[in-house]
């Protein structure tokens, strides 16, 4: 697309959750569109980066970012705990 014209910012893709925040970034992409209560427990953003003016941002932390969602992190543990 670049090659025609279209500047990487002008993508703002539909992706719903936090991994596609983190994909968006590190593209270089203009943003995505996200409903933060769809696509559960996946949906939502890090918890302690907040929502302003109907943006967010990655956290800063490694990984995908599921890592930084406290209710996400329990379910994971519960998954392969004995």
């Amino acid at each position: 697309m670049e090659a025609n014209g279209w500047s990487r910012r002008d993508f703002q893709p539909h992706g719903g959750h936090l991994f596609s925040l983190h994909i968006a970034a590190a593209l270089g992409l203009g943003g995505c569109e996200a409903n933060p209560h769809n696509f559960q427990p996946f949906g939502g953003f890090a918890d302690d980066v907040p929502v302003e003016n109907g943006q967010t941002r990655p956290p800063e932390a490694p990984g995908i970012g599921f890592e930084t969602r406290g209710a996400l992190i329990d379910l994971f543990h519960g998954l392969v705990r004995d």
